[in-house]
This record gives structure tokens, C-alpha cells and sequence, in this order.
């Protein structure tokens, strides 16, 4: 989802990131073997918003579980990530342009503190070091975030691959409060979580993002806002499948 998951260009600087060593920081919440569901999602003030359409899948890769998640961004883009059943990190994932069938990005977990990032745009492919395997694609935000520690934890930090950055990015995370949200799908007790860089970059890309998932387990995701030129914009659950 372009505008859902894309955080700001202004955190493209020119010094590498510090990648300190963290284990994966989210849970598996108890989300099912399938699951579908169905959002109106803001891209941009000329796209407006399309039907981003997501299905989640549980599937066995060489002995070992996880689930393959497919995002259909209306007719701009397909995206195609599995995830590590326990800790919902990223394994690998696909951004395929629907209109001309061009993998524009992809990102690949190679084991061995190594990882491979692609994007078409910013010539990157290459292999980078990862001292961790504390990496949750945004692509997948709408999955994984769901593995929010609420019970034990305030806050949690972890990686990001983003192309405007050209490696990995810390991404805070903070349970800010309970509230009481109403999109069309129906009306929804949810926790508040707060998405920004961190570190030195949040000097430069200063923006807050808000995911608005349920309360009752497996927090299915309800709401994304984020605020451009003053104006809040919104992604909202349209309709739950499965």
C-alpha cells in the first residue's frame, strides 16, 4: 500500500544506520490458519482511495510453519510476504507492479546475519549485514503488528528495509491508549499504537503514524491514519472475511 506503508522520503540520509543486535520484539497473537479481509485504503490526494485487498494463509516451508500474506493494492500493486509463524518477522517479500508485471522490490532473509534487499527505482541489489533477525516488513505492517506484546510491554523497536533509505531503518512502536473506533466494518474496541523512526533519523522524518488494531485477540487491524499538510488521512477495514 503506497501511502499506508510508506514512511516519509525525508528519512533518506546519507549515513548508515546503527543495527544494534535485538531479538524479534512481536508474538504470534493466535492469528488463524486463514484469513481474508478487505480495506479502503488512502494512496495518495490524486489516486484517492482504491480496494486493498488481504489474505493471510498458514503454509509449511521446509518443516517449518508460516504464513504466506498477499496484498492486492486495487489494480497498482501485488505484494507477497511470508512470515515466521512465532515472531511474524519477514522471511521474504515481493512487490509486484500490476500494470506492466515488474517486481519493483523484494527482500529476501538469507540466513547467516545476511539479508538481500532489491528495489527497481533506487538501483539497489545487493546483499546487506543484519545483526539481527529483528525485521518486519511494512508491507506486512498490517499482519505483524498484531504481535504487539500489549500485555507485558509499553513499547517495542525493530528493522525495516525501505528504499528511500536504502537499508535497514529503526521503527519505534508505542501502545498509546484504548479507544473506542468506528469504520465501516462496525465499531471496534482498539489499542492506539503510534509508528516513528528512531534513533538520530527521527530528527529528519518526525512524522507519527497511527495502526488502530483490536483489543480481543488476534487484534485484527482496524484503522491506519497519518497526517500530510494538515490533513488526516485514513485507511479503514471495509469488509472481514474469514
Amino acid at each position: 500500500m503506497n501511502k499506508l506503508l510508506l514512511i516519509n522520503a525525508v528519512a533518506c540520509v546519507l549515513l548508515p544506520p546503527f543495527l544494534a543486535a535485538m531479538p524479534p520484539v512481536l508474538k504470534n497473537p493466535g492469528i488463524p490458519a486463514e484469513e481474508s479481509f478487505e480495506i479502503a485504503d488512502f494512496i495518495d490526494k490524486e489516486t484517492g482511495y482504491l480496494t486493498a485487498k488481504v489474505n493471510i494463509k498458514l503454509v509449511e516451508r521446509s518443516g517449518a510453519k508460516r504464513y504466506a500474506v498477499t496484498v492486492t493494492e486495487g489494480d497498482l500493486f501485488l505484494n507477497e510476504i511470508e512470515l515466521n509463524y512465532d515472531d511474524l518477522t519477514t522471511v521474504s517479500e515481493r512487490r509486484t507492479d500490476l500494470k506492466t508485471g515488474t517486481v519493483v522490490e523484494s527482500f529476501v532473509n538469507k540466513g547467516n546475519h545476511t539479508v538481500h534487499f532489491f528495489n527497481k527505482e533506487k538501483k539497489i541489489d545487493k546483499d546487506f549485514k543484519a545483526e539481527d533477525g529483528n525485521i518486519y516488513s511494512r508491507y506486512a505492517y498490517l499482519v505483524s503488528l498484531r504481535g504487539f506484546p500489549f500485555a507485558e510491554r509499553k513499547a517495542v523497536s525493530f528493522k525495516t528495509y525501505m528504499f528511500e533509505y536504502g537499508d535497514a531503518l529503526t521503527m519505534n512502536l508505542l501502545n498509546c491508549s484504548k479507544e473506542t473506533v468506528t469504520v465501516t466494518a462496525g465499531t471496534f474496541e482498539c489499542y492506539k499504537l503510534e509508528l516513528s523512526v528512531g534513533g538520530w533519523q527521527s530528527v529528519l522524518a518526525a512524522d507519527k503514524y497511527y495502526f488502530y488494531l483490536t483489543v480481543a485477540a488476534p487484534h485484527r487491524f482496524i484503522k491506519y491514519a497519518e497526517q500530510e499538510d494538515g490533513t488526516w488521512n485514513t485507511s479503514q477495514l471495509q469488509k472481514l472475511g474469514k
